[in-house]
Formats: C-alpha cells, sequence, structure tokens
C-alpha cells in the first residue's frame, strides 16, 4: 500500500475516533476502501485460455486485458511460466482441464499464485520440445476481435535429425507426417473420417491443398457461428481423398486440424513437397450479407483486378495478424517467396488452371465473377508452383452458410475443384 493511500485510510480512522462512536468508525472505514479502490491500479485480468494440440505442435494462447510481461525457464521434462501483474482468476485456473490425452506436448498443468503479483504456470511436458513465446497486440480485423495475447508455442525437438540446410525452426516440424494418420474432424456435428491412400506411382501429379485459416484464425464466421476453418478443412479432405482415389493424382494438406499455420510457410511446405500444383480454399465474408458465389484468384503483379479482390486478399493477408505468427524463418528461399513476383510460366498455368475452375464451379452454384480475378495474395507467392485461391462461396451469406453446412454440398464443391484439376493436369505434367 502506498503511503499516500495509507495515510488516507488513517485519516479517515483517525476521524471515526473524533466522533466518538464506533458506529462512525465503521461507515468511515467502509469509505476508505471504496477510496482505497479509486486509487489502487486497476487489476490485471486473463479474459481467456485456449490450448490448440496437434501432431505439429501445441499452442497456448492466454488472453488478457493487458501486456502480458513474463520470465520462462525450462527444463528436461517441464515449462515454467511467471506471469507478472496477474492474479489467478477461474480462467487460468481452468487450464488443466483443457488438456488431452491425445496432445502429444503437454503431460500436465499447474496453475498456481506465486506470490501477491505473480501467477506461475508449470507445464509437464511428454518430451523434448523446443519453445518460442511472444506476446501479440490487439487485433480487431475480418470481425475477429483478440485483445491482448500471449503465446506458447511448443514443437517437437527433432531439428537434430533434419537436413541442417533448411536452418529454419518451422520448416524443421513441417514433415508432412499429416499423410499418414487417420483423425477425426466434425463439421456441423457431422464427423468426416478422411481415408488414407499409398502411393501407386512415381510419377503422380502432387496437388498441395491448402484449407484456409485455422487455430487462432477462425476466418469469416457466418450468421449461425459456422466457421470458415472448419468447411475448408472439410472439403480439403473431401477433395484429398477423390485425389488420392486415382492412379495418376496424389494429393497432400497444408494442415490436417484445427491448427494455425502461417501464410509464408503454407507455401514453405508446397515448395518442400515439391507440389506441382497449390490450391488455396476459402469460404469467405464481405461487407453485406447479399454478396454471393464462388471465384477463383490469381496472383497479380499488376495491381488488383477489381476493388473486392484488393479487399479480399488483404483480409486474406491480415491472417497472420489474426493467427498470432511467432515462427522464425531463417530459410532465405522461404524469405523471398512473400517477395518475388510469380514467374511467367507459373502465372499461365495459374490462370489456365483457373479458366477450368470456374465452369465447374458454376455447375453447383452461381458464381460472384466469370472472370478470374488477380490480386497479391502472400500465400499464392510461390514462383515456381501454379497457385489459386478458390472462394467457394460466402459465408456471410445467409442462403450459402446453410448450404456450406451441407456435407453433400460439400462433396460437390470438392468433385467440381476435382474436375477443374483434372482437366488442367496435362499443363503441369
Amino acid at each position: 500500500m502506498s503511503d499516500a493511500i495509507d495515510k488516507n485510510r488513517r485519516s479517515l480512522i483517525q476521524l471515526g475516533l473524533v466522533c466518538g462512536t464506533s458506529f462512525v468508525i465503521r461507515p468511515a472505514l467502509a469509505f476508505a476502501d471504496e477510496l482505497l479502490d479509486l486509487v489502487a491500479p486497476e487489476i490485471n485480468n486473463v479474459v481467456a485460455v485456449r490450448i490448440w494440440p496437434s501432431h505439429i505442435y501445441t499452442r497456448i494462447t492466454i488472453e488478457a486485458d493487458y501486456d502480458i510481461q513474463s520470465a520462462a525457464t525450462t527444463g528436461a521434462d517441464s515449462l515454467i511460466v511467471d506471469l507478472a501483474n496477474s492474479h489467478l482468476n477461474t480462467i487460468l485456473q481452468s487450464m488443466p482441464k483443457k488438456i488431452i490425452n491425445s496432445d502429444p506436448i503437454i503431460k500436465a498443468i499447474s496453475v498456481i499464485q506465486q506470490d501477491t503479483t505473480t501467477v506461475r504456470i508449470k507445464v509437464s511436458l511428454k518430451q523434448a520440445v523446443k519453445i518460442q513465446m511472444k506476446t501479440i497486440a490487439p487485433v480487431d480485423l475480418a470481425g475477429v476481435s483478440y485483445q491482448y495475447r500471449y503465446v506458447i508455442d511448443m514443437y517437437p525437438d527433432t531439428t537434430t535429425s533434419l537436413d541442417d540446410k533448411l536452418n529454419d525452426d518451422i520448416l524443421a516440424l513441417l514433415q508432412l507426417q499429416s499423410n499418414g494418420t487417420e483423425d477425426v474432424h466434425v463439421i456441423a456435428s457431422s464427423p468426416i473420417i478422411p481415408k488414407t491412400y499409398k502411393k501407386q506411382s512415381d510419377k503422380k501429379l502432387l496437388v498441395m491443398l491448402d484449407p484456409g485459416h485455422g487455430g487462432e484464425d477462425p476466418g469469416a464466421i457466418g450468421p449461425t457461428g459456422i466457421k470458415e476453418k472448419d468447411v475448408v478443412l472439410d472439403i480439403g479432405y473431401k477433395l484429398y481423398n477423390i485425389i488420392n482415389s486415382t492412379d495418376y493424382m496424389e494429393a497432400k494438406l497444408t494442415r490436417t486440424q484445427d491448427i494455425f499455420i502461417p501464410l509464408g510457410t503454407r507455401v514453405a511446405i508446397a515448395r518442400k513437397a515439391k507440389a506441382d500444383v497449390f490450391i488455396s480454399i476459402h469460404a469467405d465474408a464481405f461487407t453485406t450479407p447479399k454478396a454471393r458465389g464462388a471465384s477463383v484468384f490469381v496472383l497479380s503483379d499488376h495491381g488488383s483486378s477489381s476493388g473486392f479482390a484488393k479487399w479480399l486478399a488483404k483480409t486474406q493477408n491480415d491472417s497472420d495478424l489474426i493467427g498470432g505468427m511467432s515462427f522464425k524463418s531463417k530459410d532465405k528461399i522461404t524469405s523471398s517467396v512473400l517477395l518475388d513476383m510469380t514467374e511467367t510460366m507459373t502465372n499461365k498455368k495459374s490462370t489456365q488452371l483457373a479458366l477450368n475452375l470456374l465452369p465447374n464451379l458454376s455447375k453447383i452454384g452461381r458464381l460472384h465473377n466469370r472472370q478470374v480475378e488477380k490480386a497479391a495474395f502472400a500465400v499464392l507467392k510461390a514462383p515456381d508452383i501454379p497457385s489459386v485461391l478458390v472462394e467457394t462461396a460466402f459465408i456471410s451469406n445467409p442462403d450459402e452458410e446453410n448450404q456450406l453446412k451441407n456435407s453433400d454440398f460439400r462433396q460437390k464443391i470438392a468433385e467440381m475443384i476435382f474436375a477443374g484439376i483434372n482437366k488442367s493436369k496435362s499443363h503441369f505434367l
């Protein structure tokens, strides 16, 4: 307690004593407490805690109404994080209940009030990990609003067994192990169990499917609350299954779970896998619920083809701000991907694929634009991989959101995208 506040309290107590009766002292003390509430600094509050486990890495997000300052120490099997100027509230106390048994990294969590101003979080680990921590400033973008976030990213410490030339934390954990396991995902209360297929030929067309958003970044949210990240992951899996049922194509996914992957990393995944084609899948929103219809975009090196395309590219490129990008990339090729323009031949192949996708998408619904749109999407900037971004429908439109909730409609979208790829395959072999 400060000297000034203490002096005020003593003065008020003395006032009660001067009045000579005990019934005066109690109101005076109560008034002194009210005065303390006005003068004392506001208590910092943690407003949410989220844990995002995956096969690739596990993220802990602590959201608060203040800029969290911390100190961390790591051991062989634990991580201790001390949150300064914090108090233990019910939200922090709920952290242990958020752990799931299948989390490959977190074994247990304990949270205590270490001292009057410090909360200590101890994370017991199942394996050796590399850790990155970062405070992210508040964001209010594309309908997503977060206060200050403190993120802890933990991923398996396997870099010693990888090619030293990668020299990149994020590439070290991206082993594309996503295609070797069976996983269950839930969309609109309906489980989807993706199948896996064995590669039958060494000369298959490799298609990298990129379900947009994920984890901290929900993407667009429909009128009834359905999230873009869930819808496009399901479409991605359905398309993955169709492609891998052929004997002349193979599909991989940039993400297979509800996990945040930075935009540049999605490009790095495709380049590392030596993909022949890159397709980013979305179901976006617009400022008016009247907007509807599918669109297909390619990278532009001369500005956007329309105001809508420019606006959409900005909202998509803001994903790293929403998701809270904390991975550090040291790989020169990966870094240059976000700066270099697409080579002429790559752009030509991208446009041809887009032209083949549009008429197929029109078979299951209306098109927002019958022309191929162009804009500076960061996720399309692989200089050596033909890349397109497909906006399957507007999740902000009540009718189209209702369609996107339907598994059969999502299956039709996957089939129509496949038809467009299939028609274009000769351009990529």
